[in-house]
């Protein structure tokens, strides 16, 4: 087992004490990593000071290192995993293979970014934007996980429906990956620095930007719930499916908020009380009486007990109110033969 709380005792050994607290609180080793005007602070010293104790400090340790043989194994051994890893992963997964590579699970971040950055290697880079923070080995690595990440972006851009419907990840991903000669687990650290991409809720991979993805609003959380529910939901059960998700949550939504997105659009179609479909999937807007115009105009005339059964694949209706609604003589006519034809 590698103990870094030794090693690092081991470096800062030698130096006076207040090297010693300034380094350990501007790498966060003890607690908060703190910046270089609150180390000033505390010490009545001015941000220019404080930074040249801290690199006088750290020149000191960087040639400790050198002859620190266990520090240096470790070192060259973290430098070796990530070269086989593609050179590039994110934080916090390079540090839990570096807990398993060192069977030692208290290693902490602020820990491993000490000591890399006394040695010189690997390189972090923080998180912004469009990253999340990452090490990598050098310059070519780096440039080798944005190369692939902007040609995976273009290349899965037009396959939103293969990826979240058709769950083609696999064969599409080999795809992407192939051209480039690296193999899967590669390819997967180099997507995992990006913000370019996400899984859902549902445990789909795509773009962040889709609204299938990372749905932002209730209205793109209320289609996300019915669109893999896959068939109609009340707007109790949709809010409560939302809630129990979590999907993308500062606070609990209510039911009448999503009850108001779903009466808005268009692609939500009430099919009963309180009960809503997706348009996509072949439902019509209407009430009863609109839904058998439409399918008597489809179908031709119809017995009663087919209209009963033809609209009740569309609406969550009770077979009296159907009826109510085919006696209407304004716009419904009974044939001789019992049949049912539009007025």
């Amino acid at each position: 087992m590698i103990n870094f709380n030794e090693i690092i005792k081991e470096l800062l050994s030698g130096l006076s004490q207040r090297q010693k607290d300034i380094i350990e609180q501007r790498f966060g080793l003890n607690g908060r990593k703190r910046t270089l005007a609150a180390v000033g602070k505390k010490y009545g010293l001015t941000r220019e000071r404080v930074r040249q104790i801290e690199s006088a400090g750290l020149k000191s340790i960087s040639e400790k290192l050198k002859k620190n043989s266990v520090a240096s194994a470790a070192i060259n051994e973290a430098i070796n995993h990530l070269k086989k890893s593609g050179g590039v992963m994110k934080e916090g997964a390079f540090l839990n293979e570096l807990r398993g590579l060192f069977k030692n699970n208290n290693i902490t971040g602020e820990q491993v970014k000490f000591v890399f950055e006394v040695a010189g290697a690997p390189d972090h880079q923080i998180e912004d934007k469009n990253f999340r923070a990452f090490w990598y080995l050098d310059k070519d690595s780096r440039k080798a996980a944005f190369d692939f990440i902007n040609k995976l972006e273009k290349f899965i851009s037009d396959k939103k429906e293969d990826l979240i419907t058709h769950k083609k990840f696999d064969e599409l991903f080999s795809q992407a990956v192939k051209p480039h000669g690296i193999k899967d687990f590669v390819a997967l650290n180099y997507v995992g620095i990006s913000k370019k991409f996400s899984v859902s809720p549902f445990g789909d991979f795509g773009l962040a930007k889709w609204d299938e993805i990372t749905p932002k609003t209730a209205r793109a959380k209320a289609y996300l719930i019915l669109k893999k529910h896959g068939a109609p939901l009340h707007f109790k059960e949709i809010t409560k499916k939302i809630n129990d998700l979590k999907i993308n949550l500062k606070k609990r939504i209510i039911h009448q908020t999503i009850h108001n997105e779903l009466i808005k659009d268009p692609r939500f179609v009430l099919v009963g009380r309180g009960m809503y479909g997706l348009s996509e999937s072949g439902l019509k807007p209407g009430i009863a009486k609109d839904v058998i115009s439409r399918i008597l105009k489809i179908k031709g005339p119809l017995r009663k007990e087919e209209v009963v059964d033809l609209v009740k694949q569309e609406r969550f209706l009770k077979d009296n109110t159907i009826l109510l609604n085919l006696q209407n003589k304004k716009h419904f006519k009974r044939a001789a033969d019992g049949r049912y034809h539009i007025k």
